[in-house]
Formats: structure tokens, sequence, C-alpha cells
């Protein structure tokens, strides 16, 4: 019975499309782009985005641009084990890494191996499973038992062999696979079962033998209903985990199943020997739909490239749209959904069909598919896939154009002319225009139910009676072939051709619209492709030079023009299909582009995107009644639904790959693990960068934008250009951002590489030179300002010795002038007195006393000029000339008096104390007053006169022993009066002491500066 079952089954598959299978379209990754080696053993994708892939010859890291290879260097203990790589896992941002001989733990960080177990074990392990658990245990299946990696905070590790202990008791010990399921149970597959064992580690009947097959188990997965799938040299078996010892079987194949994945599209791969790649819908995980079967097909140039595929993987992000497939001979290939939207036709006609250059393309009721080209008629019906050629059929060369009418007659047209389709003996049926070698280009049925042909010969009309009627343009040019009809619903009918495009409205009146240099909304070309009228009431034209709206200003016609300059991937423009959105779906030479006339954007498709091929042809475009539109062109017949048409939503991260300065690249990962930013000295003044978005749909397709905070503030949008630079930045703090998009322009606006830098000033930038140089220019400020202080005062003080000594100069000058010339004449005038005396015996009773007064008065004229001479003397500004000059006064006065005369204090030191310039003539008065005052009033026998000098100031002091005054009366003589006024005038203090019959002390105190 389940023999009978499985044939049925087969049968089933076979009558579902495996005859025939729909062509993929897959990314390969061989030695050719970088891969180490050819077989591909094992592949993970860590949590940074990078894909590992293992090989025979070594580890390999893709970013998808470049692979980074690592491998066993033979004197190097920080590098693998072994090259050949059987097993991978991450734990904690650390990959580990399974090979023929050890297990292995690379840091990411620094980018050193760490080999795990070879201390512990006599031998060298072979780790051909890894699986890693929720407490972070790292679980090894080997060929020699299974082991559990306890990793410490340190360096150490807790290497256990747990094959012989009480608890975990194996009957094999060759381990396949093993799975962690989302409740914690580790599924370990050997070479005589599967076995569970329970996340608690300590429970005494924590293995489970759950089944038996007497067969190998080669790998385990489980799907989102939480069920586990596994794959034996047998088939494919499910097993439900509520009821051991209990299988459910769903056989696909006798052969070994090798390798499984449960996506989160919910779908089943399952990988057979030799016989590539089988996808089945878990969406109703009893039946188990058959999806798809990939095996190497010639006729497709993207397709897979051996059946031997020994490893699946995905992303853990359910919005990644990559399945990664490793081979035995083939690198590594990777299956995108949304780059696999497009069916393509080609490869089910023949293999040479890859050469055709397809001309037409339709779909009649029947739900068959046509296809023209130079090289004849082709017919694909959609429901089985069955093909069909017509080589013999009669209708000559090329086929441009066909077109069902509405009592379902196909008509076709070519280089021969038209044809009609004759079902019932399925062959075409020649159809007159009344002309020879007409060359059909395309057809039209309006609203009259009339059938239009657009020839090289102009335009005709057939009636459903088949009266043909002719219309003749004016062309702008020699060329008159009509390439596009179409009908407004106010029933003109407008004709785009290779000379022009023409407006016949309903009175059969024809308007004429052609390019004129001069004229920027003129028509953009006269070469027409295409013409659609939208729902919307839009007109719209493909020429060879873009793509053209019409409009009118009035009565004027004017035309809005999209080019390259707009987005267009291409200017030759040549069909144009409306999806339910109001977009405008073209083909072009370089691709498919969707065009949203609402926002004026263009969203490109190229091959790529899974074309194929981007140039496409004129008339090779049409809309089917169930709104799937197909296209043609070089080697390419395409068709798609546009609201099926799937766009990744994945957000890639983005990643640092490369960092230089002064091109030498650097461990960027090291240096910013130290301080967490990047460091530069100012001198470093060229460094860059090298990103990349870890988005393997289609890499080259990933778009970046970046900026410098702290230098630029805008994002500088950068196309597909991974490699920024910068030089001489001023030193400071800046945070380089960068973020990306993925290859259908979504941007990932929350995760951005940002990279914080530090341009280390020089020495001389730093603040603490500034400090410094603000206290060596204050420092500098001040001596210099002293310096100059210091030079102008002695400067001045130099002018000022120069000036004391010209005023000394003239001083003593004058002095002896004065002597000369005045004493002698004061001299003269009393010796003539005195001769006069002696001349004038008679009348001297009248005479002489005048002639005495006469010379009394010349006597004390001179004795005053003798203090004035005296005084004007530099050479007596000291206080010792003052002391000398006060002595001969008062031996001169006091002598003969009675009144007993001492001087105290007149030694040579007095030299030392000079006073400013006339300083001394009013001491020399003062204390002349002093004396003579004495003389006239105080009746005294003794006087003193006192010189003293102490703390840079002098006193001189005048004692008499006379009768003395009150000091109430002190102030009101003249002469003391005098005797302060003349204090004041040099800042002299005089202090006058005095009581009845006490005596009088008169001080006086002035500042003497002493002599340098």
């Amino acid at each position: 019975m389940r023999k009978l079952l499985v044939s049925l089954f087969l049968l089933w598959i076979c009558g579902t499309g495996l005859a025939q299978p729909k062509p993929v379209l897959l990314d390969q990754y061989s030695v050719n782009e970088g891969l180490s080696q050819s077989e591909v053993t094992c592949l993970l994708k860590d949590q940074r985005g990078y894909v590992w892939l293992g090989t025979q010859n070594g580890l390999n890291r893709f970013d998808g641009h470049q692979f980074v290879h690592y491998h066993h260097q033979p004197f190097q203990a920080h590098s693998l084990s072994n090259d050949y790589i059987l097993s991978l896992a991450e734990s904690r941002q650390q990959i580990w890494i399974g090979t023929r001989q050890g297990l292995n733990r690379l840091d990411l960080a620094t980018g050193l191996f760490t080999r795990i177990g070879e201390t512990d074990l006599s031998y060298k392990i072979t780790a051909k499973a890894l699986a890693v658990d929720a407490q972070g245990f790292i679980w090894v299946g080997t060929t020699n038992g299974l082991f559990r990696v306890s990793p410490n905070v340190g360096q150490d590790f807790d290497f256990n062999h747990l094959l012989h202990t009480s608890n975990y008791v194996l009957k094999d010990r060759s381990i396949q696979a093993l799975k962690v399921d989302s409740d914690g149970f580790l599924w370990v597959a050997t070479n005589r079962g599967l076995y569970r064992i329970s996340p608690e580690i300590n429970h005494r009947r924590s293995v489970t033998l759950w089944k038996s097959w007497g067969t190998h188990v080669y790998a385990i997965t489980q799907d989102h209903r939480k069920q586990l799938w596994v794959g034996t040299d047998q088939g494919l078996n499910r097993v439900d985990r509520q009821l051991p010892h209990r299988t459910t079987l769903a056989w696909v194949s006798q052969k070994p199943v090798l390798a499984l994945l449960a996506s989160h599209q919910n779908q089943l791969w399952v990988t057979v020997a030799n016989e590539g790649v089988y996808r089945f819908d878990l969406r109703n995980p009893l039946e188990l739909p058959l999806l798809s079967q990939w095996i190497v097909d010639d006729r497709t140039r993207k397709g897979l490239k051996s059946n031997r595929v020994t490893c699946l993987f995905e992303g853990p992000d359910p919005k990644e749209d990559v399945v990664w497939m490793g081979t035995r001979d083939a690198g590594v290939q990777a299956f995108s959904q949304s780059k696999n939207n497009f069916q393509h036709w080609e490869s089910f006609i023949s293999p040479a069909s890859s050469l055709q250059l397809f001309l037409s393309v339709y779909t009649d009721k029947y739900q068959q598919l046509w296809m023209g080209s130079y090289h004849g008629l082709y017919r694909i019906n959609r429901n089985t896939l069955e093909a069909k050629s017509y080589p013999d059929a009669g209708l000559g060369g090329a086929i441009h154009a066909f077109r069902e009418d509405h009592q379902g007659n196909l008509w076709m047209g070519g280089e021969e002319g038209l044809w009609r389709y004759n079902r019932s003996a399925d062959r075409f049926e020649s159809v007159s225009l009344g002309h020879e070698n007409v060359q059909v280009k395309c057809l039209f049925e309006d609203r009259q139910r009339n059938l239009w042909i657009g020839t090289d010969k102009g335009v005709f009309k057939r009636n459903q009676n088949g009266v043909l009627h002719r219309f003749h343009f004016h062309y702008d040019g020699p060329v008159s072939t009509v390439e596009a009809i179409h009908e407004q619903s106010d029933g003109s009918i407008w004709v785009g051709t290779l000379g022009g495009l023409f407006k016949m409205d309903p009175r059969g009146t024809i308007s004429s619209f052609y390019n004129k240099t001069d004229d920027a909304h003129s028509l953009l070309s006269n070469e027409i492709y295409d013409l659609h009228a939208c729902r919307n009431g839009q007109f719209w034209i493909a020429s060879s030079k873009g793509l053209s709206r019409l409009y009118f200003e009035g009565d004027r016609a004017r035309f809005e023009h999209f080019t390259e300059e707009q987005g267009l991937p291409n200017n030759v423009v040549y069909g144009l299909l409306e999806d339910p959105q109001g977009r405008l779906w073209m083909s072009t030479n370089k691709g498919i582009s969707r065009f949203d006339p609402r926002t004026k954007a263009f969203r490109n498709y190229a091959s790529s995107d899974g074309l194929l091929s981007n140039e496409f042809n004129v008339g090779a475009f049409h809309q089917s009644d169930d709104g799937e539109f197909f296209f043609g062109g070089i080697g390419i017949l395409i068709s798609f639904h546009p609201w099926q048409l799937r766009e990744s939503q994945f957000l890639p991260p983005i990643v640092l790959t490369t960092f230089r300065k002064f091109e030498k690249s650097f461990a960027f990962d090291s240096l910013l693990a130290a301080d967490k930013k990047l460091n530069i000295n100012y001198n470093e003044n060229f460094i860059s960068f090298v990103y990349t978005a870890l988005d393997y749909k289609d890499p080259q397709k990933n778009q970046y934008a970046y900026k410098l905070e702290g230098f630029q503030d805008d994002w500088n949008y950068s196309g597909q250009r991974r490699y920024l630079s910068f030089s001489n930045l001023n030193p400071g703090d800046y945070v380089l951002k960068v973020k990306a998009s993925n290859a259908d322009g979504v941007w990932n606006e929350q995760k951005l590489l940002e990279i914080p830098i530090t341009v280390i000033p020089p020495f001389w930038q730093r603040w603490w030179f500034y400090i410094s140089c603000a206290l060596v220019a204050a420092v500098a400020t001040w001596l210099f300002y002293t310096y100059r202080l210091r030079n102008q005062v002695a400067r001045l003080l130099e002018l000022e010795k120069v000036k004391l000594a010209e005023n000394e100069r003239v001083r003593k000058l004058a002095a002896q002038d004065l002597h000369d010339e005045f004493g002698n004449t004061i001299t003269r005038i009393s010796m003539l007195t005195e001769i006069i005396k002696t001349k004038l015996p008679e009348h001297s009773d009248n005479v002489l006393p005048l002639l005495t007064k006469i010379s009394d008065n010349a006597n004390r004229m001179y004795q005053g000029t003798k203090d004035f001479i005296w005084a004007i003397n530099p050479d007596h500004d000291n206080l010792y000339e003052i002391a000398i000059r006060l002595k001969d006064f008062g031996d001169d006065v006091l002598d003969k008096t009675g009144i007993r005369f001492d001087i105290e204090g007149l030694t040579e030191s007095l030299k030392d104390f000079s006073l400013p310039m006339g300083v001394s003539r009013h001491v020399i008065f003062l204390f002349k007053e002093a004396i003579s005052n004495t003389l006239k009033h105080a009746q005294a026998t003794e006087t003193r006169l006192i010189f003293k000098q102490e703390n840079n100031r002098a006193t001189i002091q005048w004692i008499d022993n006379g009768k003395g005054f009150e000091s109430s009366k002190r102030m009101t003589g003249n002469g003391l009066l005098n005797m302060e006024s003349r204090a004041r005038k040099f800042n002299g203090t005089l202090q006058v002491i005095s009581a009845s019959e006490a005596g009088t002390s008169i001080t006086l105190s002035l500042p003497a500066p002493a002599k340098k």
C-alpha cells in the first residue's frame, strides 16, 4: 500500500510540471569571484551581517563584494587548526569553527583564532556539527561522540566529552547534525537514529532515542509550527515531538536527503543527493505541496550550477530575501524571491531561443501565448506549458503583430502581410491588403469593430465586411512605417509612425505633430513606437528619444518630456502598459521601467533584477485579460503581474570593511575597541574608509549616503560608491555617519555606521600650550614693558642728569658772574662812599648820614647778594654746605654778643644728602630768621644748631635758652609765619616749641635722598 502511495505521489509530482520546471535565477559565487574553493560545506550569517562559508580549503567571510580568507598557518598558534571546515556557529559575537582536525574560536575584535580542547584531548576531533543552546553552551558533534564547551568569562574553557557518561548514552559515536529546537531540546542526528537531549542536563533520563530507522540521519530543521523535519538516507521524515517513537513519513525520494531548511516564507527546502533542490509549501504540512524542483538546466543561464547541494542557510531576519545553497563543486548560490519576480518564457521553446529576437507577443482567450520572432512563430499553453513552433506554416519572415477581434479571430501581421488563424485546422490563412510586399507592423480593433492595420505602406482599415480603406498622411520625411495605432475616448484615431504623429478625428480631419528644433514643447522625436491613453485621460507617447505626455494649452498641443535625465534607464522606449494603480510600465534598451505619473518617479528593473537581458524590442509587449504583463526582446520574453512584484523590505546593516591612513590599511576593529573612537594625529591628514551594506540580493545596487558631523550636517548621497576619504581635517571631534539602502532603494535610517573620530591637534594647538603661550606672552610682555620702562626711566634720568648738569653749569656760571660783577660793583660803591666821606669835610654833618646809609645799604645788598649767589651754586645743594653756611652766619652774627653758639652733627656724611634745587636757599633764610629772632628777642645766653640724619630724612634744630614765648602767641608774629611758609614750599615740616622762660626750639624736618 505504501509503495502504491509513493508511486502515486511521484506521478503527481511529474504531472504538476516537473517535466518542465520553471527556470530559476540564482546568483553564483565561485572561485572566479574569489571563493577559496568550490565545495562549500557549511554556511553562517553572523550578527553583524557577514556571510561565513566553510570549504575544503579554508574559511571565507563574504560581504557581497569580496571574500576574506582564513587559513591554517603552520607556525602560527592563532590560526585555524585545519583548512577543511565542516561546521560553523556563532555565540556572543564569536565565530566557532569545526574542522577536520579540531574546534576553533574566532575573536571578531582581534581576528585571532583560539584552538579549543587541544590540551584536554590526546587526539584531534573532527567537528562535523555545532549548535548553541540558550545557556550559551557550545555543543560539538564529532566522529567520536558529543562534546559540550562551556565558555567562561576569561580564556579558559570547560571541554566535556559526554559520550560515555551515565546521562548521555549514544549508541553511535558518529554525529552528523545538531539542532536546538524552540523548547531548548538538543536533537542529535547519528548514523543509527535520532536522539533528543533534555535541557535539564542533570536529569537521569536526559537522552532519548527518539527514533531509529536503522538508517543514517543527515539533517534536522524546525518549521514555524515547531514541527521537526528530518532528512535521512531513505528520504524525508516529519517528526511529531509530542508523540515519541512515532513518525509521519513524506517520502519525496528514495535517495539521501542531505540538507533541510524551513524558510521565513513557510517553505521547506530539501536537497537530495544528485537531484538538486526541492521546495515545498509548509502552509499545508499534511499534503506538503511541491512548489518547484531546481536541477541543472542548460536552457537557463543563471540557474542551478550543480545538482549536488550540500548545505542550506537563511539569515535570522524574516525580511531578508536570500537563501544560500552550498554546492559540492560550484561554490555557493543565492536565491532571492524578489529577483525571481519575472516568469521567463524563452526557455520553454528551445535552448536556441536564447538567440531569438522576439518581435511580438499575445495571449488569446484560450490561454495560448503567441510569440513572434525573426525565425517564425511559437505558441505555449499557459496552463500546461506545452510549447509548439510553426516552422512550416508558410508565414515567411518576421512576425510583428497579433490581435484577437471581438469574434475570437486571431489576426497576425508580419513581413509577408496579414494572416488569420484557423483554429480548427491549426493553420494560418493569408488575407490580401490589395497591395504586394506589404509588411504589417501593428494591429488594432476600434469600438466600431474595425480592424486597423499599420504597415510600411501606411494605414489600412478593414471593416467587418472585409472592405479595405487606405489612409494617406503627409510624413516629415520619406519614412511612412506605422508602428502604433490607438483610439481615444472621443473616437479619434492616433497613428504613430517613424515620420511623426497623426490624429484623425471622427469627421476625418487629420492633424500632424512633428519634432521642431526651436520648440522644446514639440514632439520629442518623430520616431514613434507606441501610444497609450490612460484611464484618467492622459495620453502618452513612446519614442526613440524618451517618454512624452500630450496636453493642450487652449487649442495648442504641447508635450511634456521624460528622458534619462528624469530617471529613465534609456531614452529608447518601445512599449507602454498601465497597471491598476495608474502607473506606466515600459520596455527600453536597458530593461523595464515603472513610472508613476503622480510623483513622476521611475523604478527601473534590469538584468540584476532577474531579466537576464536588458534589451527589449518594439512591438513585443502585451497585457493579458487577467492583467499579466508581457515584454519581449533579444533572447528574452518575460511576464509578471505588477501587483505581485515583490520588493525587498530588508534593512541592511552597514559595516566598515577597510580603514586606511595614507593608503595603508589598519585593523579598524582593534583601533575602535581600545578607545571607542578613532584617534588620528594631526599629520595623518589623509584617511579613507571602505564600507558596504550587507544586503546580498544585489550588492551592486545598494545606495549610500554619508555626513561628517562637525564638518558638514547634510547628507551626501554618493550612489553606489563605497569609498570615502578625507584630507586636511582640522583638529577636533567628528562623527562619521553612513547609511545605506537595499537593492530596491529602501533606506535603513535606524542602523547607521557611526565612527567617532578625534583629530589630535599638534602640541602648539593644545590647551596647555595656549595657556603656556599666554603665560609666556604675559611674562614677555611684562619683561618687555619693564625693559622699555627702565630704558625710558634711564633715558629720562639721563636727560634729567643732562638737564641738571646743564642747570648746575648755568648756575655755577651765574654765581661766578654775579659774584664777580655784582659783588665788585657793590664793593666799589662802598669804597666810593668812603672816599666821598673823606673828600667832604665841609657839610659833613649833612652829607655823612646819607653816605652812611648808602654804605649800609650797599653792605646789606652785598650780604643778600652773597646769599643769593651762594644759593644758585649747585655745589651747595646738600646738607653739608647748608650747615657750613649757617655756622658761618651764626659765628658772624653772634660773635661779640655774649651768646654762646654751638653746632652739632657737622660731619662729612652730610654731603651725601642732596636737596632739590632752591631748597637750600629757603633753609638758609628760614634759619637766619630763627637766629636773628634769638638775637633780637630771646635774651638767650646759649644757642645750639644741631644736624641729624636718619631713615632718609634730615632734621635741623635751632635751640636757645632765652625767655621764650607763649604758644598761644606763636603764630601772631610774621617771622614764624614766614618760616612755616618757606617750609611748606619744599615739603618740609617745621616744629616750633617754646614756653615762657623755657627757651625756644625750632626743628625742620625734610626729605633728603642720598646721592647715588
